[in-house]
Parts: structure tokens; C-alpha cells; sequence
């Protein structure tokens, strides 16, 4: 008998050394971490490992959260990897994080470092970045800063800026074409008496332009009106609302200083790689001429447009599928 047993372990022995030698699962559920500057942020890495890509998801805010947004970009799994990265104060990061700290500089140099973790941990992957609105600052900090756009093989905007001064000349002229055409007589007199322009873009109230372009419906979708994604959210990610939503405090300086000084216009004719610009043409946060400005000063990049008839700032709930699909062309 103990013959008998000891024949079975062997033969399980070899069968579990056996699968040891075999492609790894195309699966990938992995979790990674990165500490920086006080800073402790969570990269989840999902999805299929045999495509050799990777497309980082740079999320929004400032203060989102990257996993939150998975029930809508899940899609996106069975031909690629995902990471979702919360950013510092953002999502389920944590750490003792100074908020001198807030800055594009040290955004940039986190992603920077979440870019070589994942290629460090994934050999050989391309990554792709998938920003959106905040996102797309971060990238734009990152892709125009010394060599940095040699480690990303391409950069998918999703209604984002480049620029401070020309973001808020938009969001005004949107609102007041808006205010024009609903009749809003009082919101049409503050605009027509507050007029953007480059040199006044640094001082000018701008809290009251984006008020008035939301009262006026520049992005009316909430996802907490959506049942199933609440479910989701509770149940099915590491995030905690009140840690999401105590975040915003920290950005006092952001939005008052540094937003205000945001410009990589004149560096969007260094950009070489691939850059897909994805807008919700119905967005009053960021307006499709954002987009236009976008690609006339992305001069040396190979640009696809893709837009998003039903959808305001964020296409990728309002046109989820048609959202998917046009990443993984573009990744394709």
C-alpha cells in the first residue's frame, strides 16, 4: 500500500512540475503597488496577458479613482491588459502625502514610475495610455517632459485639455451659445460681460463660467443614477466613498494656482507617437473644439478622431461598447 501511495505522489509531483513548464494562464489578475513621495498607490492589473499590451488608465479629478470605472472599461479585457492606477489622494491610494506634492511635476514623475513597474513586472508589453479629463493633463505633463513619450506606444484622449486659457475660452463660448439658445437671459449677460482671453485667463473668476455651463446641461449624466454600477461600486471595488470624496479638499492650491499656468500647446508638435482623440460631442466640461485645437497642433503625430454623437464627458458610460471598441482599434 505504501508503494501505491508513494507512486501517486510522484506522479502528482510530476504532473504539477509539467504545468509549472507551461505558458502562464492568459489571464491576468494582478495588483501592484507603488510608494513615492508619501505616496501609496495600487495598480490592478486585469485582463489578457498573452496580448503583450498594456493600456494604463490615467483617471480623472483630480481625485478619482481609476477601479470604479472597471464596470465600464471591463470590456476592454479580453484582447488587452488594463492597469487601473489610483493616483496619489486619489481612489484607494494611501501614504502621508504632502500637499505640496500636488503638482503636474510630481503626477508626472508617479506616472513615469507606474510605466517602468509595469514593464519591469511585464517584459516586452507595449503600453498604451487611456486618459481622461484630468488625465489627459497628467499625460500631456508627462509625454512633453525629456524622452518620456519613447516608453508609451500610444496616447488615447478622452475629452481632456491641453491648455488652461484655451479650456475655459471654450467652456465660456459653449455655455454662452448654450445660454443663447435656451433663452437664459441672466446667464447670457454674465458671459457676454466676461469674455476669456489669454491674458486674462490666469486672473479671471472662472468657478461662475463652469457653474453656469453646468446649469445650462454641459454634462447631465451621473453614474449614481445607474443601479447595477452602485451595486458594483459598493460590492465590487476597493474604493470607499468617503475616502473618494474627501479627496477634493486637497486641491485647493491646484485649482487656484497651478491649473491656471497649465500650457503644452507649444510642445504638441514634439509629440510623435500615435494619439487618438475621443470625444462626447455634447460635453460643455471640456467642448469638442478642445478636440480641434488638439489635433491642428499635434502636427507630427498620427491622429484618429473618433466621436461620440449620444455623450457628454464621458463617452465611456453613455456609448460604452462603441467606447470599447474604438480603444481597441486604435490599440490594435
Amino acid at each position: 500500500m505504501k508503494s501505491i501511495y508513494s507512486y501517486l505522489f510522484l506522479a502528482s509531483l510530476l504532473m504539477l512540475l509539467a504545468c509549472g513548464d507551461r505558458d502562464p494562464q492568459p489571464i491576468e489578475n494582478n495588483t501592484l503597488f507603488l510608494r513615492n513621495k508619501g505616496a501609496d498607490m495600487p495598480i490592478w492589473v486585469k485582463g489578457n496577458r498573452e496580448s503583450r499590451k498594456i493600456i494604463l488608465y490615467v483617471h480623472g479629478g483630480p481625485g478619482d479613482c481609476a477601479m470604479c470605472y472597471r464596470y465600464y472599461l471591463k470590456g476592454l479585457e479580453t484582447e488587452t491588459m488594463v492597469a487601473y492606477w489610483d493616483q496619489r489622494v486619489a481612489g484607494a491610494s494611501s501614504g502621508k502625502v504632502d500637499e505640496s506634492t500636488l503638482r503636474y511635476a510630481q503626477f508626472s514623475e508617479d506616472l513615469g514610475y507606474v510605466v517602468q513597474l509595469l514593464k519591469t513586472q511585464y517584459p516586452g508589453a507595449e503600453v498604451y495610455l487611456l486618459a481622461h479629463s484630468f488625465g489627459v493633463e497628467l499625460s500631456w505633463q508627462y509625454l512633453t517632459t525629456g524622452t518620456n513619450q519613447t516608453e508609451i506606444a500610444g496616447l488615447m484622449v478622452v475629452n481632456g485639455m491641453f491648455s488652461f486659457a484655451n479650456w475655459l475660452a471654450a467652456v465660456r463660448d459653449w455655455a454662452l451659445r448654450e445660454a443663447k439658445q435656451q433663452k437664459k437671459t441672466e446667464a447670457e449677460t454674465y458671459l457676454l460681460a466676461n469674455p476669456v482671453t489669454p491674458e486674462n485667463a490666469a486672473s479671471i473668476e472662472w468657478e461662475p463660467i463652469y457653474r453656469w455651463m453646468n446649469k445650462l446641461g454641459g454634462n447631465p449624466v451621473s453614474i449614481y443614477k445607474d443601479g447595477k454600477y452602485l451595486l458594483n461600486y459598493s460590492f465590487n471595488s476597493p474604493n470607499t466613498a468617503l475616502a473618494q470624496f474627501t479627496h477634493a479638499k486637497a486641491y485647493t492650491y491646484y485649482g487656484n494656482v497651478e491649473s491656471r499656468r497649465f500650457e503644452k500647446g507649444p510642445l504638441l508638435k514634439d509629440i510623435r507617437i500615435p494619439v487618438g482623440l475621443f470625444w462626447g460631442v455634447k460635453d460643455g466640461v471640456v467642448p469638442v473644439e478642445v478636440g480641434d485645437a488638439t489635433k491642428t497642433l499635434l502636427t507630427n503625430s498620427s491622429v484618429t478622431e473618433v466621436r461620440f454623437s449620444e455623450s457628454w464627458h464621458e463617452p465611456f458610460i453613455t456609448e460604452t461598447e462603441k467606447f470599447n471598441r474604438a480603444v481597441l482599434d486604435f490599440v490594435r
